[in-house]
């Protein structure tokens, strides 16, 4: 009790205080521990070390924000969506938990802005979608599961996410693909592989169907090499369906 009065009167006091571009009105609360904020805003490219010899930098708490983010956005569309499935809702929370959504989201509230990094990170855009993942895991922390999800709850999906829009457009593409070879018995595998090109890492991604290449795809994350080369095989499908329905 006394503990939430004097939450209370911080808020009160540091309302207008600011966290990277996020008010704390926005936040839901005043930020104890803003060295862990400062941390998931640190590329590897910039990390410190600790006197063990520790790489010090947003990885870890990338990790953990991933894990916080997807059960608390499983949680919102377990009760927003109390007649739907289990592949409705796994397909939704892809959606809002991809890294196309969350670098968008990272930029919006200006987190690509506050990104420490001593190489250059500006064609690598999945970086930023990173960084928010490791925002929530500092915030988790930071004010724990209760403060984090209403966060989410009452600032970020209210402001950043269009559920009715999500519903109806279905890009999570190895999802898709995944559901057709459960639904046609039929086997696949993603083979993903890390090449540098220009000094940059991309990634290379091919998809075996009954152990056949079917479709490739690239990108500067592996999620995105494996969504390529899904559309690709979905597109192939597609067309061999339509010539099937002609003959």
């Amino acid at each position: 009790m006394i503990r939430k009065i004097i939450q209370s009167i911080k808020f009160c006091l540091h309302r207008k205080d600011k966290l990277y571009g996020l008010s704390v009105s926005q936040l839901g609360f005043v930020p104890d521990n803003r060295n862990l904020y400062k941390l998931a805003l640190l590329h590897k490219s910039a990390s410190t070390y600790s006197r063990d010899g520790t790489a010090l930098n947003y990885e870890r708490l990338e990790f953990l924000g991933d894990a916080i983010l997807g059960a608390i956005v499983a949680e919102l569309l377990y009760k927003f969506f109390p007649a739907k499935d289990e592949g409705f809702l796994t397909r939704l929370r892809s959606k809002v938990v991809s890294r196309e959504s969350l670098n968008s989201l990272a930029i919006s509230i200006g987190l690509n802005k506050a990104v420490i990094a001593r190489s250059d990170i500006s064609q690598n855009r999945h970086i930023y979608g990173d960084v928010f993942e490791a925002f929530i895991g500092a915030m988790f922390l930071d004010q724990g599961f209760a403060n984090t999800k209403r966060f989410i709850e009452k600032f970020i999906f209210p402001n950043f996410f269009n559920i009715r829009e999500l519903v109806s457009v279905d890009k999570n593409y190895k999802s898709r693909l995944i559901e057709w070879g459960q639904k046609n018995k039929r086997p696949l595998s993603f083979k993903v592989e890390e090449r540098f090109k220009n000094k940059k890492n991309r990634f290379y991604c091919t998809v075996l169907v009954a152990g056949e290449s079917m479709g490739s795809g690239e990108g500067m994350s592996k999620k995105e090499a494996e969504q390529q080369a899904a559309r690709q095989v979905i597109e192939k499908l597609m067309e061999e369906s339509e010539e099937e329905t002609k003959c």
